[in-house]
């Protein structure tokens, strides 16, 4: 176990989450400001629109510390993944790990100033050694399960697992998935990795239940060594 990468993973996670929980918090003291001064149509959500403030240099404090704490953050793990490879279980822990899958989750942001160019392509660069870790019970399929999904997201292709709220809408307590959906391919993949059916996960949303990619609190156990 490697105490002192772990640290600095969980130190990184818990900045992050204080930076996120701050800005939620300020939010609506901002809502009448001009958010975008490039006049581009906003992509995110309210609050989260706050984050494609533009120039981000001219953004209230809180939104600044979001976009520098990310950015740091995944400009810190490229440098440990290019010098060690993925941080797995038996390097950081379950904890460790999660707080590596969030650092890299952020990369792949939906958010303009999160998921730049540089950053989706290091969030790809990482697919395979997660997707390596999870074979060898170094990383939880979940995880490898989220990445994927928010690229394909990202690039406007179909979802390969099916993990996002987004791949599919819950009405009237039942799934409905959209046309064309890839039921076949995406149960063959799911098994593949260790997910639980899309059939059951499916089932399990639409009666309220929901689903974290943080190994601890995943419905999957950890792959076996």
């Amino acid at each position: 176990m490697d105490h002192e990468l772990r640290a600095e993973l969980m130190r990184r996670a818990k900045a992050d989450g204080a930076a996120v929980k701050a800005l939620l918090a300020a939010a609506e003291s901002y809502r009448d400001l001009p958010i975008l001064r490039s006049g581009a149509r906003p992509v995110s959500p309210w609050p989260y629109t706050l984050l494609e403030w533009s120039p981000v240099e001219t953004a209230p404090g809180p939104v600044r510390r979001v976009v520098e704490v990310v950015r740091g953050n995944v400009a810190w793990l490229r440098e440990v993944v290019e010098d060690r490879g993925w941080p797995g279980r038996s390097v950081v822990g379950v904890e460790g790990v999660d707080a590596a899958w969030l650092i890299l989750q952020h990369a792949g942001s939906g958010v303009p100033t999160l998921g730049t160019v540089e950053n989706l392509a290091f969030q790809a660069a990482v697919v395979p050694l997660l997707s390596e870790a999870v074979g060898l019970g170094e990383a939880h399929p979940r995880q490898l399960a989220h990445v994927v999904d928010s690229l394909c997201e990202r690039r406007d292709e179909r979802p390969q697992y099916a993990v996002l709220m987004s791949a599919y809408s819950i009405q009237d307590g039942r799934a409905v998935f959209p046309a064309g959906f890839d039921h076949v391919g995406i149960e063959r993949r799911r098994a593949e990795v260790g997910l639980i059916s899309l059939a059951e996960e499916a089932r399990r949303r639409a009666e309220g239940e929901r689903f974290l990619p943080a190994a601890g609190h995943a419905p999957e156990p950890w792959p076996e060594t």
